[in-house]
């Protein structure tokens, strides 16, 4: 159960690092070139985090002491478990990010109102819960169904914990099982 804190540091790179664009539509009229492109403000996560861990100590510091306090540190944490993780866990670690960052804007609003009520639950019963989703997110709509229906899932899990798995696995399940 080594990855067994990959789930809320997967959460809380997502929150942390992550936003949405916002896609404006071009005008159907010819339009000058712009001067300069500019790359959005906020990249998706996985580049973020790839930005920040090609900077040097101290580009990395003053990009940081930019931030508020409170998200500085939540960003340095976040920094210092995913070096932490061996090379595998950070590539699975980018690839989620990666498919966070292609979610459309209303369903990353919704999946960090999850990882917020993730993050409310009592310490002791987040491994619990972190486990259980793991394996939900890995089967396909009917094996989830018949899981989150079955007496043993019932058994374990709050009415609100079991509420919460279903709308995580649902809305966060592995592309194979959509």
């Amino acid at each position: 159960m080594r990855s067994g804190w990959a789930i809320p540091v997967v959460g809380l790179l997502a929150v942390t690092l992550t936003a949405a664009p916002v896609a404006m539509g071009q005008a159907r009229r010819p339009v000058p070139a712009p001067k300069a492109v500019r790359p959005p403000k906020i990249p998706p996560g996985a580049a973020i985090l790839e930005r920040l861990e090609r900077m040097t100590p101290e580009e990395r510091r003053r990009v940081l002491n930019r931030l508020p306090p409170e998200r500085r540190k939540r960003v340095e944490e976040g920094l210092e478990s995913f070096r932490q993780l061996p090379p595998s866990e950070q590539e699975r670690l980018r690839n989620r990010l990666e498919r966070f960052g292609e979610l459309p804007p209303e369903r990353q609003a919704a999946a960090r109102r999850l990882w917020a009520r993730f993050n409310q639950l009592a310490e002791d019963r987040k491994p619990l819960v972190g486990e259980e989703f793991r394996v939900l997110r890995q089967l396909d709509d009917t094996d989830r169904r018949a899981r989150i229906n079955g007496d043993e899932f019932r058994s374990r899990f709050t009415l609100g914990e079991q509420q919460l798995l279903q709308d995580l696995s649902i809305l966060l399940a592995s592309p194979a099982s959509r």
